[in-house]
């Protein structure tokens, strides 16, 4: 006796894509924690490089905030000491 099953590649691929989805949203899994931290992983890389890329601004931004405190709030402080 001969038992042949045809079974279509595209489906295989779908349900194993669909079981490998599962795996990594549900929680307890390996997939899961991979995935977690390839997202952690991913997400201090690209902020890493967008604060490498934009850091003239970011700097000069910086610059201006701590300017403006002093001079809100340093200043007076020191008029106060002095006084």
């Amino acid at each position: 006796m001969k038992l042949e099953i045809e079974i279509n590649e595209s489906y295989i691929a779908e349900i194993v894509s669909q079981e490998i989805a599962k795996r990594i949203v549900t929680n307890g899994y390996y997939e899961n924690r991979e995935a977690k931290y390839g997202i952690r992983e991913g997400v201090d890389k690209a902020i890493k490089q967008y604060i490498y890329s934009k850091k003239d601004e970011i700097i000069e931004r910086v610059i201006e905030r701590a300017s403006a405190e002093i001079v809100r709030k340093g200043l007076p402080k020191l008029i106060e000491k002095l006084g």
